[in-house]
C-alpha cells in the first residue's frame, strides 16, 4: 500500500503553550474566571511541559500561579523550573509519596490554608475541562481536512486522546502511550470520552474508533532505547523541518513508521498530531538530543 502521512504541527500553534497544552488549559482558565479565583495551582514534574505552559500562559494574567513540583527542589533548578520562576510562579516541592496523594496531599492542604479561593488544575491539564479543550481542537482539525482515514496521537494522561475521541466526526483514533504498563488507560480514555458525549449513538461507536497501543514506551516514561535513539537521529536528518519531542511524539512516530514499513498499517491517509513538548529536550544530554539548537 502507498501511504500518505501528514503531520499537524501543533507544536507551532501557540507561543506560550504549544501543542495540546493551550487546548487543555483554556477551559480550566475559563472555569477559574467563573469561580472568581485569585490563585490557580497545578501539579507536575521538574521537566513538565504542562508546568512550563502553565507558567508562561499565566505570566500575563491576573492570577497568582502556584505549582506543586514532584520531588524535592534541588539548589539548581531545571531549565523548565527556572522559566517558571522568571514567569512569577511560586514553586512548592513535594515528596514523591505525598505527591501521589494528589488533592489529598499535605502540600495541597497547606496551599489551601495559605490562599483563599484556589482553582486547581489536575496534573497535565487533565480532567473534563482539559478534555473539552481537546474536543474543540478536534473540531478545528476536522474543519481543516476531513478526509483522513485515521488520526495518530501520543498519550500521557490520556486527556488529549479522550477529547479528540469525543468529537463525533473524527476517523479512527490510534493512541500511542508513552507509559509502561498502562494498558488499562484505554478504559480511562474511553470513559472520559463517554462522559463528554451527549449522543448515545456516538457513545456506542467510540469503542470501535479507539485503538490503544501500550507497547511503544521504549523502556518506560521518558526513557530511550538504542533503537529509538537511532530512529530519532535518522528522522532529524531526513525531516529537517519537523522536530519530535523526547517523551511522546518520538515514540509514537517510530511505532507508526515501523507499522508502515512492515505493511501492517491499515490506512492509506493518516494524520499525525504533534502535541508539542520540545522544551523537554533541555532535560537530556547533548549526545541524546538530535536537535542541537534545543
Amino acid at each position: 500500500m502507498l501511504y500518505e502521512l501528514d503531520v499537524y504541527r501543533g507544536d507551532l500553534e501557540h507561543p506560550n503553550a504549544p501543542g495540546n497544552k493551550w487546548h487543555k488549559l483554556q477551559h480550566h482558565l475559563n472555569s477559574a474566571k467563573q469561580q472568581n479565583a485569585s490563585v490557580i495551582a497545578t501539579f507536575g514534574g521538574p521537566f513538565s511541559n504542562h508546568l512550563h505552559a502553565f507558567g508562561t500562559t499565566l505570566r500575563n494574567m491576573p492570577y497568582k500561579a502556584v505549582a506543586i513540583v514532584r520531588g524535592e527542589l534541588q539548589p539548581r533548578l531545571t531549565p523548565t523550573l527556572r522559566d517558571m520562576v522568571v514567569a512569577g510562579v511560586e514553586l512548592w516541592p513535594s515528596s514523591r509519596a505525598d505527591y501521589r496523594l494528589g488533592m489529598e496531599s499535605d502540600v495541597v492542604g497547606e496551599i489551601n490554608k495559605r490562599y483563599a479561593n484556589v482553582y486547581w488544575i489536575p496534573e497535565g491539564g487533565g480532567g473534563e475541562a482539559g478534555a473539552l479543550g481537546c474536543r474543540d481542537w478536534a473540531k478545528c482539525l476536522c474543519e481543516l481536512d476531513s478526509r483522513y482515514d485515521a488520526w495518530v496521537v501520543s498519550s500521557g494522561t490520556g486527556t488529549t486522546a479522550a477529547g479528540l475521541l469525543s468529537y463525533p466526526d473524527i476517523p479512527d483514533l490510534h493512541v500511542f502511550s508513552a507509559l509502561k504498563g498502562e494498558p488499562a488507560q484505554r478504559d480511562v480514555i474511553l470513559n472520559l470520552a463517554n462522559r463528554l458525549s451527549t449522543d448515545s449513538i456516538l457513545r456506542d461507536r467510540l469503542d470501535k474508533k479507539l485503538f490503544f497501543h501500550s507497547d511503544c514506551h521504549e523502556g518506560g516514561y521518558a526513557k530511550h532505547s538504542s533503537e529509538l535513539l537511532a530512529f530519532m537521529q535518522e528522522f532529524a536528518h531526513t525531516n529537517t523541518s519537523v522536530e519530535l519531542d523526547p517523551v511522546y511524539t518520538c515514540k509514537s512516530m517510530r511505532a507508526l513508521v515501523r507499522a508502515m514499513e512492515s505493511g501492517t498499517w491499515p490506512y492509506r491517509r493518516t494524520l499525525f498530531i504533534h502535541t508539542g513538548g520540545l522544551q523537554g529536550w533541555r532535560g537530556y544530554s547533548k549526545d541524546t538530543n538530535p536537535y542541537p539548537c534545543r
